[in-house]
């Protein structure tokens, strides 16, 4: 029997619809694709974190999946330029289809992004929350405390584990993170009622010594401080400077930059995860398993993308039925806390207009070269 015109046309039709479907985020069939955005190459590097991502999803690709689905990482490089971020964007969520966005680490995605995750309604959980978008953003929430939640975890253990009274900060600031900062020095001071003896936020690359000849004359006895190691540290061991505690922050915080301190100072650091120099640390067996095994750098930026990767496994696991970019996020908007032994408190999505799930810093401090990890845990302020 011949079919006619019309029928042939439907099933065409049909069928076209059904390729169309199984080729998109909407579908069962196929991978499942998560992008991340990252800065592979340019001023902020974090070659380390896809590749951690990436090495995630692969231990699951060969545990059969999820839902007898492959993960499938897609990573945009922004070289932190602001036009290849929006448009690296634009690519994972237009031409990539990806259902949500995973272990991103560039340092100017969530401020220029943050609207058009919202318009797709896809969830983004970067590994590596720098800018202050990516804790105020309702479809954006990092696995790390981020600067901002660092610097009242730092302040906080200055004035209230080192006991010191006149606690000072010198950073040097970038753009649009003033504010952030800001915030940060009036939780402290909301939680324990103090001030800071010195605030200066215009610290060079330069010469370090009016600084520190002002922060002695000031009579700082704890200094925050962000900015180039050597060349600070060097002068203040100049300047007599050895009764001063000084807190680093979290991109001081590496093996080469304990070498560069002199011996004789008292330099601490807060890191946002458990440090990464001991791997006898809670979760951090973990992660130097996934790292050794894969041959990636070890810094506290690929922690977080460890922790990022498992963590959407673990809520991916969930979901009942498809897995799409809809079932994905609703998901993540409606999980409950699960807590990672390498930070401080449990991750959350959830519902809200903004996320900074994770509060608390680790302590170091330098000893011969080397950091050690000092033994108070994570410190979370106003709650120990």
């Amino acid at each position: 029997m011949k079919r006619s015109l019309t029928s042939v046309a439907v099933v065409a039709a049909l069928a076209m619809a059904s390729a169309a479907c199984s080729s998109s985020d909407s579908g069962t069939a196929g991978p499942i694709k998560v992008g991340s955005i990252n800065g592979v190459t340019g001023l902020f590097q974090t070659p380390e974190v896809p590749q951690a991502v990436k090495a995630v999803f692969d231990e699951v690709n060969k545990q059969g999946g999820v839902n007898g689905r492959q993960i499938e990482l897609v990573s945009k490089d922004d070289a932190m330029n602001p036009q290849r971020s929006t448009e690296a964007a634009l690519e994972l969520l237009e031409s990539e289809n990806v259902v949500a966005l995973v272990g991103s680490s560039s340092a100017v995605d969530c401020g220029l992004n943050r609207a058009t995750y919202s318009n797709a309604g896809i969830i983004s959980m970067p590994a590596v929350g720098v800018d202050p978008a990516c804790f105020t953003s309702p479809n954006i929430a990092p696995v790390n405390p981020g600067p901002f939640k660092l610097i009242t975890a730092m302040l906080y253990y200055a004035s209230e584990t080192l006991k010191r009274d006149k606690v000072c900060m010198y950073y040097t600031v970038l753009p649009g993170s003033g504010g952030g900062i800001d915030a940060a020095i009036k939780e402290w001071t909301d939680i324990t009622g103090k001030q800071l003896a010195v605030k200066d936020t215009s610290v060079g690359q330069g010469d370090p010594t009016p600084y520190l000849v002002k922060a002695k004359a000031a009579g700082c006895q704890a200094i925050l401080y962000n900015a180039t190691v050597g060349p600070w540290f060097a002068q203040a061991k100049t300047q007599g400077m050895q009764d001063v505690d000084f807190i680093v922050a979290a991109n001081s915080y590496t093996d080469a930059n304990a070498q560069a301190i002199p011996d004789g100072l008292n330099v601490y650091a807060g890191t946002e995860w458990q440090p990464y120099t001991d791997e006898s640390l809670p979760g951090n067996e973990r992660w130097a398993k996934i790292i050794d095994e894969n041959k990636i750098q070890k810094t506290a930026f690929s922690q977080g993308a460890v922790m990022a990767a498992d963590l959407f496994v673990q809520v991916l696991k969930t979901i009942k039925g498809d897995i799409t970019r809809e079932s994905v996020t609703e998901a993540f908007k409606n999980m409950k806390p699960i807590d990672y032994p390498m930070v401080g408190t449990p991750w959350i999505f959830g519902p809200g207009e903004a996320h900074s799930p994770i509060e608390g810093s680790r302590f170091v401090k330098v000893e011969a070269g080397k950091w050690k990890v000092l033994p108070e845990g994570f410190i979370v302020p106003g709650k120990n």
